[in-house]
């Protein structure tokens, strides 16, 4: 897998404009699949986060 295809927590905030508290809620509450390396280091794959994407348009 190349490194364009993760998507940090960080570049999240950026795209959906919103911040990490947000970012942590949508992981706990609508099971955003990130993946942690470290308390400090979270992404998440492109092709996991266009399902994640997929599967909220059903919730509303």
């Amino acid at each position: 897998m190349e490194n364009n295809d993760r998507i940090t927590k960080q570049d999240l905030e950026k795209m959906y404009g919103v911040n990490r508290t947000t970012i942590e809620v949508w992981r706990k509450r609508y099971g955003l699949p990130l993946i942690e390396i470290s308390s400090h280091s979270k992404y998440i794959r492109k092709d996991d986060l266009i399902k994640w994407e997929d599967g909220m348009k059903d919730k509303f």
